[in-house]
């Protein structure tokens, strides 16, 4: 399969998950109901990632035309709490990551509109100093600091790796330069001679994965398939392998006669998954404090999925809110709900508040396939 038609392929196939949400009833009134006027006593939060200039001016521009205010999170936890009354709508901006996007792009919009923001970053991937260059890139630390300091954005944890592991012996295909890898993120993290890695070599079988802190425990991938399958693709020309159109048979080939050989599976203790998962959230919690020197009390799930296991270890360690997307549990952010269980939207969906210049919800998902299909990827 070609990129463009990976493109289209992946774009049809999100759609419909957000269309199974909405007859579901996982998205709040305000998404689903063409006839409210106003918000319904909630708190509604957003969720960016790479930011286009275009767009967000007109998301501001619409939330500043129909009078909505963008909460702190010391005043969003405390509306939840009960502890205050909101005067006007309000909502939630939250971005995540710590694309280079932010500091040119959101930065200066949010001053323009007198908005704020929420940044949940990912300390592991973050410079130490400003780069200027093309294309996709992190967030450097003095940019970081320097949007913090502004008021404009404030900052919270996005977890350290934001990694992703395997889970079950499930070979769903192998490591090749079509691989989506947006910010190097979406490579799945394995152990290789007792380190932990997401940079992985060309032919590396892909078992399937999932977010670390989605509580699975860690399927523990054979290294003798995984060396066969990289040596074959490294003598045959690496990166170059992956032109022939027999590479991903001659791949399965190996995998399935070497897998035929080994009986069993073997996961990581729970005792390892807890202390992977425990030290992941102190790590991103105690860099990101020393460095932007205040304490770090929010996190925000990758992939906006978490686990009751991660609920608890974040509780343990001090953090006093998580983010996830779309939850069961409940679509939007009132009055005496959990901190815990905070849901999110995805910043399409801004255009479906009240107000003048709200979008048909028809128009919306037109636009997300239309995105979804021209775009590589999707951070």
């Amino acid at each position: 399969m070609d990129k463009i038609l990976q493109k289209i392929y992946k774009g049809v196939q999100e759609v419909p998950l957000e269309l199974e949400r909405f007859f579901n009833n996982k998205y709040p009134d305000f998404v689903t109901n063409n006839n409210l006027d106003v918000l319904q006593g909630e708190v509604p939060v957003f969720m960016f990632h790479t930011v286009n200039g275009a767009t967000l001016q007109k998301q501001l521009a619409f939330l500043k035309l129909n009078g909505y205010q963008t909460l702190k999170l010391s005043t969003f936890m405390a509306f939840l709490q009960g502890e205050i009354e909101l005067k006007q709508p309000s909502v939630l901006l939250t971005f995540d990551d710590g694309e280079k996007s932010w500091y040119n792009i959101a930065y200066p919009l949010l001053k323009q509109y007198q908005f704020h923001a929420v940044g949940f970053l990912v300390p592991f991937y973050l410079q130490q100093q400003t780069e200027q260059k093309n294309g996709k890139q992190w967030l450097s630390w003095s940019e970081v600091i320097e949007m913090e300091k502004s008021g404009v954005f404030e900052f919270g944890s996005h977890s350290h790796y934001h990694d992703r592991i395997f889970i079950e012996p499930k070979l769903i295909d192998f490591f090749n330069p079509d691989f989506p890898n947006a910010l190097g993120l979406d490579a799945p993290w394995i152990e290789v001679t007792g380190i932990y890695t997401n940079q992985l070599k060309w032919g590396t079988p892909i078992y399937r994965y999932a977010p670390r802190l989605a509580g699975n425990p860690r399927y523990i991938d054979d290294s003798k398939i995984r060396d066969a399958c990289v040596s074959w693709v490294e003598t045959r020309g690496g990166a170059e392998f992956f032109q022939r159109s027999s590479w991903r048979q001659e791949l399965k080939h190996i995998y399935q006669t070497l897998r035929g050989q080994i009986s069993g599976t073997q996961y990581e203790s729970k005792e390892k998954q807890k202390q992977q998962m425990l030290s992941d959230l102190v790590q991103a919690k105690q860099i990101l404090s020393e460095r932007l020197n205040k304490p770090i009390q929010h996190l925000c799930y990758p992939w906006g999925i978490g686990s009751e296991l991660a609920i608890s270890l974040s509780q343990e360690v001090g953090y006093i809110s998580n983010f996830w997307v779309v939850l069961d549990k409940r679509n939007t952010n009132c009055k005496g709900d959990s901190p815990f269980y905070i849901p999110r939207l995805k910043d399409d969906y801004l255009f479906r508040l009240p107000g003048q210049g709200r979008k048909p919800l028809r128009k919306i998902f037109q636009e997300k396939l239309r995105r979804r299909t021209t775009t590589v990827e999707l951070y």
